[in-house]
């Protein structure tokens, strides 16, 4: 009511919102089912649409489910991981990164077309809930929704740090720097634009053209060995 949009326009929102989840999820499954080639920029919209709704509890809780999607199909695992760093370094929303990816793989519409498709989700759902949220933050069988969907935030948040660290940390240089970046932003709490600055210049001191140091494996369970 205080923006003016009355419950039933939130619920035919919600609707629109579903039925274009809903209709570029099936035409993209069956297309793929049957052999069918799907059109790159309806696919990209697809893939971020339907992560975009999925954005519960934070947003690095899409980085598993991005690079599931977009690895090895749309780009190798290091550029994933150089574009990561870069969008946490700019300024604005981390689903910036949408950008980056759709950028590599189809260029500046590619781009365009992810940021629209990620952030479209989030902007409709928010103009959808609020008129409703007056009865359903009473109702206990969406209290209990709550509880399960922050509780499976937390699980896709850990599983990003799994992904982060076995992706990026493969030497004792680059643990060196992830303990220098962990203590900067944990224990003296600097901004994470000075904090990737700090581990980009750690980050080449150490490296082999430069002082040489810490280029050993930290741990050989990286490449699949025993400890």
């Amino acid at each position: 009511r205080r923006i003016g949009i009355p419950t039933w326009a939130g619920a035919l929102i919600l609707i629109v919102w579903a039925g274009i989840l809903i209709t570029t999820v099936t035409f993209v499954g069956l297309a793929r089912r049957e052999g069918r080639e799907v059109n790159v920029y309806f696919e990209l919209f697809e893939v971020m649409f339907r992560t975009g709704s999925l954005v519960f509890g934070g947003e690095q809780v899409v980085l598993p489910m991005l690079q599931a999607e977009v690895v090895p199909s749309w780009m190798n695992k290091d550029q994933f991981l150089q574009g990561f760093g870069l969008a946490q370094l700019m300024p604005g929303s981390f689903l910036n990164f949408s950008s980056y990816l759709g950028g590599v793989h189809r260029g500046v519409a590619g781009g365009l077309l992810a940021y629209l498709g990620m952030f479209a989700p989030g902007v409709i759902l928010t103009f959808g809930m609020v008129p409703l949220w007056a009865r359903l933050r009473h109702a206990k069988w969406f209290k209990s929704s709550l509880n399960g969907v922050n509780a499976a935030a937390i699980g896709f948040l850990g599983a990003a740090c799994v992904i982060l660290w076995v992706g990026a940390v493969v030497t004792a240089a680059d643990a060196m720097v992830f303990l220098i970046a962990g203590t900067l932003a944990g224990v003296y709490d600097i901004s994470a634009s000075f904090v990737i600055l700090a581990g980009g210049i750690f980050g080449a001191v150490l490296h082999a053209d430069t002082l040489n140091l810490g280029q050993v494996e930290w741990c050989t369970l990286v490449k699949g060995g025993d400890l």
